[in-house]
């Protein structure tokens, strides 16, 4: 442990150096090639603040998985063959982040969808092959989408105002695990846990936010876009934050927390500015992680259960273990002075200067929301009420975390002015969110309301089922093109043709004449 906090040490230092590097010289070299008809294209490689600040986000996430992966495997070989495409995964994510064009970008965006399928289908299982499947083709939208910014990008389209909206939106939405995209994300749970507190931290969610950072959603689209592109973010926070209150599966809360916190980072993008979603980024990044890992810990020690009725409560482990699971929970709602309270506090800032009444009450019941789902998660992990009275102790190490997210604040003060545009008014009622949502978890913890359309995430699962109906209909029409009707057409003479073999080559030649006939006349007549 001493020599794994040496490395993030020595890791953080050079991020550090590098970050104020690259807060006075951006950094970036291009490679020219000659394709799509003799236009000349480059490739950039970026390196900035951005990069820095993932690459390092990355690299915690990386060691933690990779040295976790053996204690949830508890040393067996399936650990070792995991960890070898947690390797190409963590590359790949890597190589995308050092990228500053869109053919680069294409080609790791689709590098990262292969490995990730791979992932997904570790456990090799039915259920597997279909979240994979729908892991993957959920991300085409997205990757379609790439295809046409390229053509964007040479001026192949003419007007393109709309255009780029929808390109933008599918390309952030079907990473960033927006609505209606949030199925796949759920989905993805029935990986492995080191695979879930990877690709739910930063990697693949984490691809969506940084190509908005690095690509500039804001340049593509107009202000009317970006309103509406707002509206669906916040619609996506307001169904992850009030289905998180029903679902009973500790892996899908966490999963629906990710969709909600992603989607704040690319809201911090539209209404504030890069160095603020990057620090959301960095600490949601790390927090997701060690969140994951936690949980996965407390569904160990209760016989794999993910059920929140039937997991051994972790308050009867020790006071430890239940401080490092409300610590980053809390951390990740935004609770007084410690995680993404002062990002969250300097957007809600920024935010007063809107003046548009329904957009900014929209806003502070996401964030009502966002505090209800981290108090009811935590009143999950206490609850004593559970059918598993047994359970075995997996106890693994956030005391990073606490450091981690000192560094991260240290930066937020270094970057921005300190300023305070929120008045006491607003300050309250933030601060009574949180007061109220502790009773609301507590009083509403068996609730039924909002059950049935929470269940199916307001509809993105059956928009999941619905395609499947559609894609095996379709199917059942596409197999009439396949189908060899002049193989059959010689097989009904077969049994004839050693009766006598003159009268079947004529019958035979007869049906094929006349059949080219009919089809010559009408093309004639129309």
């Amino acid at each position: 442990m001493f020599i794994l906090f040496l490395l993030l040490f020595g890791f953080s230092v050079i991020v550090f150096v590098g970050f104020l590097i690259g807060y006075v010289f951006n950094c970036f070299g291009n490679v020219n090639f000659l394709s799509l008809s003799g236009i000349f294209n480059e490739f950039f490689f970026n390196l900035d603040n951005v990069t820095l600040g993932i690459v390092l986000m990355l690299f915690i996430c990386f060691v933690y998985v990779y040295n976790y992966t053996g204690h949830y495997f508890s040393g067996d070989f399936c650990g070792v063959d995991l960890n070898k495409l947690i390797v190409i995964f963590v590359g790949v994510m890597a190589s995308l982040v050092f990228t500053g064009d869109f053919l680069s970008t294409l080609i790791f965006w689709e590098y990262l969808g292969v490995v990730s399928y791979f992932l997904i289908l570790f456990y090799g299982s039915y259920l597997s092959l279909r979240s994979s499947v729908i892991t993957l083709v959920s991300s085409r939208f997205g990757d379609v989408c790439l295809f046409f910014l390229i053509g964007l990008s040479i001026n192949v389209f003419g007007d393109i105002g709309l255009l780029c909206f929808f390109i933008m939106f599918f390309v952030i939405f079907t990473k960033s695990a927006g609505f209606p995209f949030i199925s796949w994300l759920l989905e993805a749970m029935r990986a492995p846990t080191p695979v879930s507190s990877l690709v739910h931290s930063s990697t693949l969610v984490a691809a969506g936010v940084w190509f908005a950072m690095r690509y500039d959603v804001g340049f593509f689209c107009r202000d009317l876009n970006l309103f509406v592109f707002g509206g669906f973010l916040l619609l996506t926070i307001f169904i992850t934050g009030l289905s998180c209150f029903f679902f009973v599966d500790l892996k899908k809360m966490v999963a629906l927390s990710t969709c909600n916190n992603i989607s704040w980072c690319v809201f911090y993008l539209l209404v504030g500015d890069v160095c603020l979603s990057l620090f959301q980024l960095l600490s949601h990044g790390v927090s997701k992680c060690m969140l994951f890992m936690l949980v996965g810990d407390v569904m160990s020690g209760s016989v794999g259960s993910q059920a929140s009725n039937c997991v051994y409560s972790s308050r009867l482990y020790n006071n430890y273990g239940i401080f490092s699971l409300f610590c980053v929970i809390l951390g990740l709602s935004g609770a007084p002075f410690i995680g993404v309270y002062f990002t969250k506090h300097y957007m809600l800032c920024t935010f007063t200067n809107i003046y548009s009444f329904v957009y900014v009450s929209l806003v502070y019941v996401c964030v009502f929301l966002s505090y209800l789902y981290s108090f009811r998660l935590c009143s999950v992990l206490v609850n004593i009420n559970s059918s598993n009275s047994i359970g075995v102790r997996f106890l693994f190490n956030s005391w990073f975390m606490v450091y981690y997210w000192l560094f991260i604040n240290f930066f937020v003060f270094l970057f921005f002015d300190e300023v305070c545009l929120l008045n006491g008014y607003y300050s309250l009622i933030i601060i009574m969110f949180q007061v109220v949502n502790i009773f609301l978890a507590y009083f509403f913890y068996c609730s039924s309301f909002f059950v049935n359309w929470s269940s199916s995430l307001f509809g993105s699962d059956n928009l999941v089922e619905q395609m499947y109906n559609i894609y095996y209909y379709v199917t059942n029409y596409i197999d009439l093109f396949f189908y060899r009707w002049d193989n059959n057409v010689l097989l009904l003479f077969v049994n004839l043709w050693s009766l006598n073999n003159s009268l079947v080559r004529n019958v035979l030649n007869l049906t094929l004449f006349s059949f080219l006939f009919v089809v010559f006349g009408f093309c004639i007549l129309y």
